[in-house]
């Protein structure tokens, strides 16, 4: 009896849903993804619970007949290509024809649609997968998808589901993605029969970010435009002003569709340069339309990745129009980026950190580096090498991997040297502040050895212990601010703080809700007096809303309280006197282990006296 079974159809489709359905913000990307594709002008999204009960998606696109509005529930059944030539050219938002099956089988599922031209529509039924019923019915042109019960049959993936809160802002947040990619096109999100997104069809990009970052933050973004003969690159980036610790606010888009692409985030820090702060990230809405020819857009079963055939390309090109635009903005000088002009017989420096294409003539003698492709009369590339990023190593984003003509990866990171350390805990007694090195570093004598102590992270470490070693009630003193400040923040991190309201209140925060999005802070922890608590505020929605956070709110509350202290702490740059420096010192000695800051991060290097002495050959 043979070992290998073919699955049947149903079978097949669950566990493809498993790749392509992973909450019901997956099932909306999908389906609006689906009526963009059908030429909708306006789109409707309503959600009940978070869209674990109801994902509906409702468009006036092209709609469809009978007889297609079966066969897109069939896997590989597709209106956006005919043939495997056609995978080269796709001009639509990708196709790996298991989206609409792969709902369906987790759910139940009602599909009504009706061409604009037909005197009738269809209604057809799915139940976990299997056609109920199959009908005509009156209808508006267009089509609507009814999603209800998502994960009905599939209880192991039903409880990994988050709170209603949670599951809401991660619809809501791609929902917003969707309408800056596509910003002709009218978008509405109603939430348990309330209202909570609406997004015009204005063409331009700005008036979205200014529903998601504030109208004051609409401000601080900068236009892009630049183009090449085979690539256009608009958009809005932010000023160094506007930036956020992650970057989960980067939206980068090709051909209409959201990807997510650490090459091209590599490309837009690294224009930016030393005007961000140290771990910042600036925000940015940027599509790049290319030729289809030059991307995969089916590189992953949800379509968020690509392939790029010519990735230096457009890392080059993207870094290119960053630094101009900021440039225009009188942010950099002339001397921030220079531009050589390639051809064929120049040379692509691959060092990392060189910021131009360096021309044959101006090599170094002796020097090899791989040639630039060659163009042949098709415009293809006739020599090509792996991406030149597989050198590319960012400390944010250690072991980068960057898709080309095939797949590379970095290698390994060198290991970050480790402080010495004097047993489990540093010994601070009798140790004396020399001074202030660079308005970074605090030095210090102690008896046996010189201490080089990071202010900022010592700072951390005095305002955890001062958290945590409260005892009883709160971890954390209010300061009632004379008039409250409203902070609007995206869907994702606002539902963080509606889930994690205790941790913020344990803290020293009094929040209320104000609005769809936005939360009126009343009173503040009193540790943040003279400091920006609004900062400090958004730091920890952004940190709560991340999907490794733990459930339960001891861990949250760990977690909270480094980000505070990380947030609200001294800053590498700033003066302190004798008299501060001395208060951190002293909270170090009192601490249980100040060798690492609540981050895990080195806070003191001790330089022995028989280190010192035998470098000087004593």
């Amino acid at each position: 009896m043979s070992r290998i079974n073919v699955l049947d159809d149903n079978t097949a489709n669950r566990i493809a849903a498993g790749e392509v359905v992973e909450r019901p913000a997956s099932a909306v990307k999908e389906l609006v993804e689906n009526a963009i594709d059908a030429g909708a002008k306006r789109i409707t999204v309503e959600l009940g619970e978070g869209g674990k009960q109801l994902v509906c998606v409702t468009d006036d696109g092209c709609g469809m007949d009978a007889d297609d509005a079966l066969l897109c529930l069939q896997r590989f059944a597709t209106s956006k290509i005919a043939s495997a030539a056609d995978l080269a050219e796709i001009g639509t938002l990708g196709f790996r024809g298991e989206a609409m099956p792969s709902i369906a089988a987790v759910s139940r599922l009602r599909l009504t649609t009706r061409e604009h031209d037909a005197e009738a529509g269809t209604e057809v039924t799915v139940n976990g997968g299997v056609v109920a019923d199959v009908r005509a019915v009156g209808c508006p042109p267009g089509t609507m998808v009814e999603v209800r019960d998502l994960f009905f049959n599939t209880p192991a993936r039903l409880k990994f589901l988050k709170v209603t809160n949670t599951e809401r802002g991660h619809c809501i947040d791609w929902v917003q993605r969707l309408a800056l990619a596509h910003p002709d096109i009218a978008f509405r999100v109603i939430h348990d029969a309330s209202t909570c997104f609406v997004a015009p069809a204005t063409g331009d990009m700005l008036p979205i970010l200014a529903i998601m970052y504030g109208s004051s933050a609409s401000r601080d973004f900068l236009p892009v435009r630049y183009e090449s003969p085979d690539i256009r690159i608009a958009g809005y980036l932010s000023s160094p002003r506007l930036t956020r610790a992650n970057r989960t606010h980067q939206h980068f888009f090709i051909n209409g569709r959201l990807v997510r692409s650490r090459m091209m985030s590599h490309g837009l820090t690294r224009a930016y340069g030393g005007l961000l702060p140290t771990g910042r990230q600036p925000i940015c809405a940027i599509t790049i339309d290319i030729v289809p020819r030059l991307v995969d857009p089916n590189a992953h079963p949800t379509k968020i990745e690509v392939r790029f055939s010519r990735p230096w390309e457009v890392h080059h090109l993207l870094e290119q129009a960053v630094v101009e635009t900021l440039r225009a903005a009188s942010l950099i000088g002339e001397a921030s980026f220079r531009r050589a002009t390639l051809t064929a017989d120049d040379d692509w420096d691959l060092r990392v950190g060189q910021e131009r294409a360096v021309p044959a003539g101006e090599r170094e003698a002796g020097a090899t580096r791989p040639p630039l492709p060659k163009v042949g009369e098709d415009g293809a590339r006739t020599n090509w090498r792996p991406s030149p990023f597989a050198d590319v190593v960012d400390e944010h984003e250690e072991g980068l991997e960057v898709h080309g003509s095939e797949p590379v990866s970095a290698p390994p990171a060198a290991p970050r040297p480790l402080p010495v350390q004097e047993g489990p805990r540093y010994r601070f007694e009798g140790a004396r502040v020399l001074g202030q090195l660079w308005s970074t570093y605090i030095l210090a004598e102690a008896p046996e050895a010189l201490l080089l102590i990071s202010q900022h992270r010592a700072s951390e470490i005095a305002l955890a212990e001062r958290l945590r070693n409260r005892d009883g009630g709160r971890l954390g003193r209010s300061q009632q601010l004379i008039v409250p400040v409203s902070v609007e923040l995206p869907p994702k991190e606002s539902g963080a703080v509606g889930e994690s309201l205790e941790v913020f209140l344990n803290l020293g925060f009094e929040l209320e809700p104000f609005g769809k999005l936005a939360w009126l802070i009343r009173a503040i922890p009193a540790f943040l007096e003279g400091r920006n608590y609004e900062e400090v505020f958004r730091g920890l929605a952004e940190q709560l809303a991340d999907d490794d956070v733990p459930p339960g709110l001891e861990q949250r509350l760990d977690l909270a309280v480094a980000t505070a202290a990380c947030r609200a702490a001294v800053r590498a740059g700033e003066r302190l006197s004798l008299q501060e420096m001395e208060g951190l010192l002293a909270a170090l000695a009192a601490a249980g282990s100040p060798g690492l800051c609540p981050h895990g991060d080195p806070v003191v290097i001790a330089l022995r006296r028989e280190e010192l002495d035998r470098r000087f050959e004593r």
